[in-house]
């Protein structure tokens, strides 16, 4: 028995698979059973989608089952894919077109303190960035129907969480988009960007990427953590953009040698935090004085 084998995988073609909701009554008894507090029975799920043809109904449920739906002895339920799916309806994620011009919102920038900062929507993606200095900026997917489940000024918020989830998923090597396996490698940035080294995730499988200040990771190591507590900041409950304040120091330099290396420096009042990042943007030797 070879202990270090992955485990078998069996795929069907994509083909087939989307094939499979390519009618209306599937469609509909995915919804019904993503509604469903517990599995429906054959008869309960055909009334809650209204198709008076047991035959017919039969029919498109088994090209469901064992794909999108599967049946126990309560009945049926979604698969995980099928729940996946179902996820997919509500967050308009293929349906949907939204978008939002952009509005201000109170900051302080983070750099440069400038006292409002800018939220927009277009594409499917949400922008938060410093109007003034632009050295302060996310940008980032977000589903156009959650949109409207908040209120406008609500919104720089919900996508701050939004983002803080999807990061919290790549930095535990998870691809937020695809669930693939995520490698991260410092990388020179660009010139026009304030440090020299960057944080890319990248997925194995569907190359999807996420490009941050090296910064990021330190932020939700444990002893950073603390550190920020200490200081009335929760890295996981408050904005992003109020982790730092102007007057607080901030640098990240770079290390020589054969791979590159990140010092991240952050004082907040009188105590300091040194963290080292790897050129695997693992965090090591953190301290603070």
């Amino acid at each position: 028995m070879n202990d270090e084998a992955t485990a078998a995988v069996e795929r069907q073609p994509p083909e087939a698979a989307f094939a499979l909701l390519s009618n209306d009554l599937r469609v509909a008894m995915l919804r019904a059973l993503g509604e469903a507090a517990d599995p429906l029975a054959f008869s309960e799920l055909r009334e809650r989608v209204g198709e008076a043809d047991s035959g017919k109904f039969n029919y498109h449920l088994g090209k469901l089952t064992g794909n999108f739906v599967t049946q126990g002895d309560d009945g049926y339920e979604l698969s995980l894919a099928g729940r996946r799916v179902y996820g997919a309806i509500l967050s308009g994620q293929y349906t949907a077109d939204a978008s939002v011009d952009p509005f201000e919102f109170e900051g302080p920038c983070p750099f440069c303190g400038h006292e409002t900062l800018v939220a927009e929507y277009a594409d499917e993606r949400a922008r938060l960035y410093c109007p003034d200095c632009e050295v302060w900026r996310n940008e980032f997917s977000f589903p156009p129907a959650s949109l409207d489940q908040f209120e406008r000024a609500a919104l720089p918020a919900a996508f701050d969480r939004w983002m803080l989830a999807t990061v919290v998923k790549v930095l535990q090597g998870f691809c937020a988009n695809c669930g693939g396996r995520v490698d991260g490698t410092l990388v020179p940035t660009e010139s026009d960007l304030p440090m020299d080294l960057a944080a890319r995730f990248e997925c194995r499988r569907c190359g999807d990427e996420l490009r941050s200040s090296p910064t990021l990771p330190v932020l939700f190591d444990p002893t950073a953590v603390a550190f920020f507590e200490a200081h009335g900041v929760d890295v996981f409950a408050d904005p992003s953009w109020r982790y730092f304040g102007p007057d607080d120091e901030f640098a990240v330099s770079t290390a020589d040698g054969d791979e590159p290396t990140a010092t991240v420096r952050v004082a907040l009042g009188d105590d300091e935090l040194t963290a080292t990042v790897g050129p695997d943007v693992r965090v090591t030797d953190v301290r603070v004085e």
